[in-house]
């Protein structure tokens, strides 16, 4: 559920290229159709509200550090894909499991957290697919503008916990945006109040920009980091 949202519906050129781009600069974020702003979320259905803050990565500054590396050796095993996004009954299948193994609530499909019923998607959606053989055990979906991706869901088979596959699609998806001149990964929000959502300064924190929305820019993560952020959420937006 997200809490004090400004929405944005498509209009027939969707949001796709260069209005992604503009889009996502301005502070706004994919749900299903639309796109949306927040400045807090409340994780769970029962739970608090907590701050967020929106978080993107400069492609062309990443220095992988040594988790990066071994994660990339660790996985070299498995095949990956990159395709145009489409949920098949197999995606279905990995999603059930992802579901029932994760700690918090999420959608009951993954086609109801991508999307709304008989309604064309107004994205350009792509999907990184990783097997082990023939077997599919991580799914990651991002969306592509002209400068930009952005990550919208991960998710992995729970047998192949050890291989750290979340984070290793995001680093297929930042493969990605270096063969295809993509200057910025937009990877979502990060809470003062949640270390849940860190993972998303993944592989060097060095190279992550934060949303400042009172001045409506971005700084680097560095200079602003969750004892700022907290600072400045309790002095401007609250």
């Amino acid at each position: 559920m997200e809490i004090d949202t400004h929405c944005v519906r498509a209009d027939e050129e969707g949001f796709k290229g260069q209005i992604l781009d503009v889009m996502l600069k301005l502070g706004y974020y994919r749900t299903q159709h639309l796109m949306f702003t927040c400045i807090q979320t409340q994780a769970d259905e029962n739970s608090y509200v907590i701050p967020v803050f929106w978080l993107r990565t400069n492609v062309a500054t990443i220095n992988e550090h040594k988790q990066a590396r071994s994660i990339r050796k660790k996985c070299a095993q498995f095949t990956v894909n990159i395709v145009p996004a489409v949920v098949t009954d197999e995606v279905e299948a990995l999603y059930h499991l992802y579901r029932h193994h994760v700690p918090f609530n999420t959608s009951d499909t993954c086609t109801s957290y991508l999307h709304q019923p008989y309604l064309d998607n107004p994205f350009e959606s792509y999907m990184v697919q990783v097997r082990d053989g023939a077997l599919l055990i991580a799914a990651g979906f991002f969306d592509k503008g002209s400068r930009t991706i952005a990550g919208i869901m991960n998710m992995y088979h729970p047998n192949y916990q050890s291989f750290s596959l979340g984070k290793y699609l995001m680093l297929q998806k930042i493969d990605f945006a270096r063969a295809n001149g993509i200057a910025w990964y937009y990877t979502g929000y990060i809470s003062t109040a949640s270390t849940r959502f860190d993972y998303k300064t993944f592989p060097d924190i060095a190279s992550v920009e934060v949303y400042l929305p009172v001045e409506k820019k971005w700084v680097p993560y560095r200079f602003m980091d969750k004892t700022h952020l907290h600072d400045y959420y309790m002095n401007y937006l609250v």
